[in-house]
């Protein structure tokens, strides 16, 4: 059984799109679990509930993805399932950047995921784990 949220596809402020980019190799080196997501920018939602990961599955050490600039990143596996017929859920990526303006809001979440196309209004589902019961909270 797992832990459901019901959540809908925003624009983010637009930095993903090259962060990613210049992000995954050193991402994916201490974490290959996401070496198949979208590399060129992250899933935005928010969420109809806050949701705080307090224990993510995997934060990295300080990655110097850019010169000069090093930061963490934390990431929490979960199921995302876009509300459309003929659709199943697919492995995602709650991805946390330690130093993004977003880290402090409960109802946003960014997404590595494989390339989906959406459009902004698209409904999903979050499915966290029930071993996630432990390790979340939902507000």
């Amino acid at each position: 059984m797992s832990l459901t949220i019901a959540a809908t596809k925003i624009s983010g402020i637009g930095l993903a799109t090259t962060a990613v980019a210049k992000q995954y190799a050193h991402l994916v080196r201490e974490f290959p679990d996401i070496r198949e997501v979208h590399r060129w920018g992250t899933l935005n939602l928010q969420l109809e509930y806050p949701l705080r990961i307090l224990n993510p599955d995997y934060t990295t050490s300080e990655i110097e993805w850019d010169q000069g600039f090093k930061e963490r990143f934390s990431l929490t596996r979960i199921d995302l399932e876009p509300c459309t017929p003929a659709t199943s859920p697919q492995p995602a990526w709650i991805y946390v950047a330690h130093r993004s303006v977003h880290r402090a809001n409960t109802l946003f979440i960014e997404l590595l995921t494989a390339t989906l196309q959406v459009k902004n209004g698209d409904k999903f589902l979050v499915h966290l784990p029930s071993y996630r019961y432990s390790s979340c909270i939902v507000l």
